[in-house]
């Protein structure tokens, strides 16, 4: 699963990445969170840069109250099947920006993972509403780790490269294709301090190297 990760880059390099209008400054973040608002691209008319909470809400939750999901992660295998993701995975494909994530082993040590540069995951939202409020929403697609990544956890985020972000966003048809076929992410891994193991501790030495 993937349940942190990290957004620490510039306005600039987002909206150059993403070709998005981010003209506000984006405080950088260490140990981003479940629930947590994160930014998103997402495709209408245009392509724009928004905020939506992390845990997908799927449209068709009746009450939020009797609503039990916690659904910040979608298993890559079974989002054209699952009714929690299938409509999502059909009409609202996103894109999130980031610039690491993080991975627990088997005795609880957390690993940082990340490339050399800005990059995304694959993800889905969703937009609810009773009527009287609404809820913009999100997950986070998984798919099964490489070798490497495989050492820490078996499961990764699915990372879109920069030259499929418009297939990832655009048609049904494209999107399936793509999942079908896209290479294993190389990624940098190391383990970190246990501050990360707190979303209260959002700060640059969360990501700091230590130690086996």
């Amino acid at each position: 699963m993937c349940g942190r990760f990290t957004l620490d880059a510039t306005a600039s390099e987002i909206s150059q990445q993403f070709g998005v209008k981010a003209d506000k400054p984006i405080p950088p973040r260490y140990n981003i969170a479940p629930s947590q608002l994160i930014l998103s691209v997402i495709q209408n008319d245009s392509r724009s840069l928004v905020a939506l909470k992390w845990g997908l809400i799927p449209s068709w939750v009746k009450s939020l109250d009797s609503w039990k999901g916690n659904l910040i992660n979608a298993r890559v295998e079974t989002i054209s099947e699952k009714p929690s993701f299938k409509g999502a995975f059909k009409y609202n494909p996103c894109l999130i920006p980031v610039t690491g994530f993080y991975e627990w082993s088997k005795d609880k040590q957390p690993h940082y993972f990340k490339q050399d540069k800005l990059f995304a995951f694959a993800g889905l939202w969703s937009h609810w509403s009773n009527g009287h409020e609404e809820l913009v929403s999100c997950t986070i697609i998984t798919t099964k780790a490489n070798s490497e990544a495989a050492k820490v956890h078996h499961r990764s985020p699915l990372i879109i490269p920069p030259g499929q972000y418009d297939t990832w966003l655009g048609d049904l048809e494209g999107r399936k294709e793509l999942i079908n076929n896209l290479p294993a992410s190389d990624l940098q891994i190391y383990p970190v301090s246990k501050l990360v193991n707190s979303p209260k501790n959002d700060r640059p030495e969360c990501i700091e190297p230590i130690s086996a």
